[in-house]
């Protein structure tokens, strides 16, 4: 009876288990011999190095309801595997296995704190295989994504993961019984670390750079010397290769001199107006300076981008940006953000991009729609908070479409926000009602910025809503965080890529601090930061950002400021119109969510 139960603990997870008291042969799974498991790797379809010293390898493949990891450590000791929710033990569902005497074992733990993780009440992990060779351990396994023991169990969803790792040299002890963890694990010491991943990122299509038709170009710094400060952005100007016919640029990488992986944040390629030769400096210049060449203002049109984490873009076989035709510029601005935190001098740095294109054209030509919060100093996040939403919208897709006279599809998108920020959703509403998702990270990292393919495509059309939130976390600050280019600073952007291409490159809306001000009694500020207060008289010494830093901040009041803000005006900024920079318009009212019936999990 055992052993059949222990057959069926694998094939249906914790369904089988009958009584309270859990046999040992259950508790760590299936048993594999150490001379059968050999097998080829080769099937797997993602793989990471969780450790930068190389001695964690992780390999992954998921389909619609399971993900399968195969982990290859440098220990004969156990390994555990972890998904968390801040990238600490706490709150995080464990995995624990090791190979003993050529049999492969695994527990399913949960960990309460900074302590041996307990064993689940429900054993979910399904082991295939396991061995050792001397001196690595390696591990098959497999869980289902929507788990059947949800209170111990993590969901793995599209979103940033923060995996954690450990191992160590040792087995766990088996003193003949176990117990409410198992057997005992050893302390793992140092061996240890936390890496974030998109676990279910859809694979880039194949594309042959050895073949003949793919040409390339570098766009890279010249040996700039990066300021001693914490952020700057650097940019420059660049021609584009004079083309005889019409290109597709089908795939972008980054080159990222050796040592500056942390310093250079993101680079942004932008179109210069069609026509225009600007100004080409040696070196380039500090962008938003006031000596910038006032020519490269013009540069506005988002092509491509790239940010921290990220590992380049394929472009999808149907799609790809056009190139080298009468409606094509012929140079760019490549905007580079360098982040310094440490505020180090002395280096110099020629990183940034290479790209792929090719005269064979695809049947589409991409976009770069640029949709979010204007990136000023209106945009106020008060300190504090341990949640606190922005909400923006793209007022102007009407006009463009109706002159396309079709819908446009997403294809990929980019999330960003700063330090703060901890989520990022772009909602697509239609008639009022949320349809999907345009891009979405529930637990968004900083330090992982990837473009990321939407499967399926996201159909929009004429009428259509799109909706971007930010969700920020400022429980570390005690002064307000406003917008701006700074990373202690804040933005909420989705960069998102679609076809076929429409004349918009830039859809926002601005906040406006007139209304933001009301909140504290403030009725007239000057538009300008620090926005020096005009009524009430008690208070024209003052600016409004003094009132807001004085303000007795809890939970509670940011979620009132949240909502006096959620029922304010704001301003449409759409880019190349414009025209509706300065008419306030009222914020539509939250889409109606469709009832979810999903409620029950399949075979649970």
């Amino acid at each position: 009876m055992r052993e059949v139960c222990t057959l069926l603990l694998l094939l249906c997870g914790s369904t089988c288990l009958l009584a309270s008291a859990i046999p040992k042969e259950e508790i760590l799974g299936a048993v594999r011999d150490f001379q059968h498991s050999s097998h080829d790797a080769g099937d797997f379809t993602h793989q990471a190095s969780l450790d930068v010293l190389g001695r964690f390898n992780l390999l992954w493949k998921f389909d619609s309801e399971t993900i399968t990891f195969e982990a290859h450590v440098q220990t004969t000791g156990y390994i555990g595997l972890g998904l968390s929710p801040n990238g600490g033990m706490e709150g995080s569902d464990v995995i624990i296995g090791w190979v003993k005497d050529g049999q492969a074992f695994i527990t399913d733990r949960f960990a309460e704190g900074y302590f041996e993780p307990r064993l689940d009440a429900h054993q979910d992990v399904e082991l295939l295989s396991g061995y050792e060779n001397g001196t690595h351990t390696v591990l098959r396994f497999r869980r289902r994504l929507r788990p059947c023991d949800t209170a111990e169990d993590r969901e793995i969803t599209e979103d940033t993961q923060r995996v954690i790792w450990s191992f160590n040299d040792h087995d766990p002890v088996d003193h003949g019984h176990v117990g409410q963890n198992g057997p005992h694990v050893l302390y793992h010491g140092r061996n240890r670390g936390t890496k974030s991943i998109i676990l279910l990122q859809k694979n880039p299509p194949s594309l042959d750079i050895q073949d003949s038709n793919i040409l390339t170009m570098e766009l890279t710094s010249q040996n700039v010397l990066v300021p001693a400060k914490e952020t700057t952005y650097w940019c420059n100007t660049l021609r584009l290769p004079t083309l005889d016919r019409k290109h597709h640029l089908v795939k972008i990488e980054p080159i990222i001199q050796p040592g500056h992986e942390s310093l250079v944040h993101h680079v942004v390629v932008y179109q210069c107006k069609l026509g225009q030769v600007p100004p080409m400096l040696d070196g380039g210049h500090e962008c938003y300076h006031p000596n910038m060449p006032e020519e490269w203002n013009l540069c506005k049109s988002i092509m491509t981008a790239w940010a921290i984490g990220g590992q380049g873009f394929t472009y999808p076989d149907h799609v790809g940006f056009s190139l080298g035709t009468d409606d094509d510029p012929d140079y760019v601005m490549m905007e580079m953000h360098y982040d310094n935190p440490k505020r180090i001098s002395g280096e110099r740095d020629s990183s940034g991009l290479r790209f792929y294109y090719t005269p064979n054209v695809r049947q589409y030509d991409a976009g770069v729609l640029d949709i979010g919060v204007n990136s000023a100093t209106t945009h106020v996040i008060p300190p504090g908070a341990e949640s606190f939403d922005t909400t923006s919208f793209c007022f102007g897709l009407d006009p463009y479409l109706q002159e396309l006279g079709q819908p446009i599809k997403v294809f990929a998108s980019m999330p960003h926000s700063h330090l703060a920020g901890t989520a990022v959703r772009t909602k697509l509403v239609r008639n009022g009602v949320l349809q999907s998702y345009v891009g979405r990270d529930e637990t968004y990292d900083f330090d992982l910025q990837e473009i990321r393919l939407l499967d399926p495509e996201v159909v929009v059309k004429e009428g259509d809503l799109l909706i971007t939130e930010c969700t920020y976390k400022t429980t570390d600050r005690t002064q307000v965080t406003l917008g701006g280019l700074g990373s202690r600073e804040e933005m909420c952007i989705n960069f998102i890529q679609y076809y076929p291409r429409i004349k918009l490159s830039r859809c926002y809306t601005a906040l406006d601090i007139n209304q933001q001000a009301t909140f504290f009694g403030i009725y007239y500020a000057h538009w300008e930061y620090p926005f020096p207060i005009y009524y009430p008289a008690n208070l024209v010494n003052q600016t409004v950002i003094d009132v807001i830093n004085q303000h007795p901040w809890t939970n509670e009041e940011a979620e009132r400021f949240e909502q006096h803000v959620r029922n304010g005006q704001v301003y449409s900024y759409n880019i190349p119109d414009e025209a509706n920079d300065y008419q306030l318009i009222d914020q539509p009212a939250d889409p109606t969510v469709p009832d979810d019936n999903s409620v029950s999990i399949p075979g649970c």
